[in-house]
């Protein structure tokens, strides 16, 4: 069997997963609030597997990552995007740990 059978079935499966929020026409019927947390779960997921190694990953800066997480989080709040916070969420961690 070729190694590439369960790359492709996996991602396969990583896609609908992923998708089945955004194309599930029952959200609709669903209250506005409820509908709208669970079309931002898969985000809201990746929360408690990123914040751990903000502070771990720089032991004597644990503050370096928490900064770039403050920048990201006051940007996307007030403009509701993920480039640019992402954007500067690196460069805000970037000057903390160069200072």
């Amino acid at each position: 069997m070729s190694p590439m059978i369960p790359i492709l079935i996996s991602s396969l499966a990583t896609i609908i997963v992923r998708l089945l929020p955004y194309y599930a026409t029952w959200l609709e019927k669903l209250p506005p609030f409820l509908a709208k947390s669970l079309r931002l779960l898969p985000i809201a997921a990746l929360g408690p597997l990123i914040f751990p190694g903000v502070i771990i990953d720089y032991p004597g800066r644990w503050w370096a990552g928490l900064a770039g997480i403050a920048v990201a989080s006051l940007f996307a709040w007030r403009k509701n995007g993920m480039v640019i916070p992402v954007l500067l969420s690196i460069v805000t961690t970037w000057a903390a740990l160069a200072l």
